[in-house]
């Protein structure tokens, strides 16, 4: 199954927001470095890259903590790991879990908003589901991102580092101009899978 929305509808979803995002102050931030580099959300143990995801094998490396991570090249290449699960109220152990990985290029607009077109044969999501039929099921996936507006600033105080190590942070709005995790700068050069596609598309693949 090949996850992918329309590019028809995703574009009118931009076409509809920018008249919204072109007032919203938060286009204003002023942002302190470039996009560029590995950002991770929480204790960055969710990272892109190689720890994260195996093409040669098809394979996910479970992190120790959930969280997002995207990076992005300096001429127009992302990549996104995420790694998320939903709880049970009934069951704790019946948890819900998904691994994420794609990667492909991006773009900036005028009105603030970066448009992420991955490549859509090389990503794949895994769901965990360990009380279910079948407790580990891997995908192709491919998803069409808006990102409607961002903006980065240097924390003097994340958690994650000794007291007075400052880091730069990034935050990303959705489509929907909710926020995404906030996530801060881990690896500048990126820790990024090679750029190009890996993987020729076919239809109706069986594995898919």
């Amino acid at each position: 199954m090949l996850l992918k929305l329309s590019s028809t509808l995703l574009f009118a979803l931009a076409a509809a927001t920018t008249s919204v995002w072109a007032q919203d102050d938060r286009l204003t931030f002023q942002n302190v470095t470039s996009i560029y580099g590995t950002w991770s959300s929480g204790s960055q143990n969710v990272t892109t890259g190689i720890e994260f995801f195996n093409p040669v094998t098809q394979s996910f490396t479970l992190p120790a903590t959930t969280g997002i991570s995207y990076s992005f090249t300096d001429n127009g290449y992302f990549e996104e790991s995420r790694y998320q699960f939903a709880s049970n109220a009934v069951t704790n152990r019946c948890f819900k879990a998904s691994l994420i990985w794609q990667h492909g290029t991006y773009q900036f607009h005028s009105n603030g908003s970066i448009t992420l077109q991955p490549f859509p044969a090389d990503g794949y999501i895994q769901v965990l589901d360990p009380c279910g039929a079948q407790t580990s099921s891997i995908y192709h996936y491919a998803e069409f991102e808006l990102i409607s507006s961002w903006y980065n600033y240097q924390d003097n105080s994340p958690g994650f580092k000794p007291k007075g190590e400052a880091s730069f942070a990034l935050q990303m709005m959705a489509f929907d101009g909710s926020k995404l995790p906030l996530m801060w700068l881990r690896n500048r050069p990126p820790n990024m899978l090679p750029t190009k596609q890996l993987f020729q598309q076919v239809l109706n693949d069986a594995g898919a």
